[in-house]
């Protein structure tokens, strides 16, 4: 009976740092602060990607194909984008979270962005 308990702990202790780790190796990302909106961009995407994600969001910048092989197709791959908008209800819960389903191609020199709207929420931040 010891044994089988001691096997449970052990068995629990793996299970934690297991989560533990995959929870902070899934966090990376980036963050920009523009102001009172933050927009933190989830995965690996790269410095000339993720400013085009941003403008796209931000709705600034002009989004067409620029790169001459994505005649034939994009290459297409897609991330999740958080904004969030601090102080922009007048009442608690003042801020808000809009999640972003973000489809981008990754070829160098390609501007093809499509993004959907997942959800919008009324957080407490501020």
């Amino acid at each position: 009976m010891e044994s089988r308990k001691m096997f449970s702990k052990f068995v629990a202790v793996v299970m934690a740092v297991c989560v533990f780790v995959g929870f902070s190796t899934s966090a990376t990302g980036e963050t920009r602060i523009f102001g009172t909106k933050e927009i933190v961009i989830n995965g690996d995407v790269d410095k000339e990607k993720s400013q085009l994600i941003i403008d796209a969001i931000n709705g600034e910048g002009i989004i067409s194909p620029r790169n001459i092989l994505c005649i034939f197709g994009h290459s297409l791959t897609r991330t999740t984008v958080v904004e969030i908008n601090h102080r922009y209800y007048s009442t608690a819960p003042r801020c808000r979270r809009v999640t972003y389903d973000v489809t981008y191609c990754t070829r160098s020199g390609c501007g093809y962005i499509n993004y959907t709207v997942i959800s919008t929420v009324a957080i407490h931040c501020c």
